[in-house]
């Protein structure tokens, strides 16, 4: 019989948020890593083949893919510091502030605009 995971600790907490970002930020710098290496693949080839067109539109393909990791890596980092703001925002003056877990998604992208 297949059960439910309940986690111990809530989903979106300030911790788990974290360890994603660092995760996610972590992949983004390897899949970087890995778009300009094939681009110096195809590199080598166009200098073996100045000719080969096919190798250049990889090469291209290789530094939107290098282009778009980063960007992406950006976007987060920038996505954890208007979070971060956010909490700071809300910090509890009195006993009874909201929790990260109590907002709703709606009270982000209000902030957002």
């Amino acid at each position: 019989m297949v059960s439910k995971y309940m986690p111990k600790r809530h989903f979106f907490s300030a911790q788990r948020i974290q360890l994603t970002g660092k995760e996610i930020i972590k992949e983004c710098a390897e899949d970087r890593s890995r778009a300009l290496t094939a681009f110096a693949y195809f590199q080598d080839m166009i200098d073996v083949d100045p000719a080969d067109d096919k190798a250049k539109a990889e090469m291209v393909k290789c530094l939107e893919l290098s282009m778009s990791a980063n960007d992406k890596k950006v976007k987060l980092l920038d996505l954890m510091v208007k979070l971060a703001m956010h909490r700071d925002k809300l910090a509890p003056s009195s006993s009874k502030a909201l929790s990260a877990e109590d907002l709703k998604f709606e009270d982000f992208t209000n902030t957002t605009s």
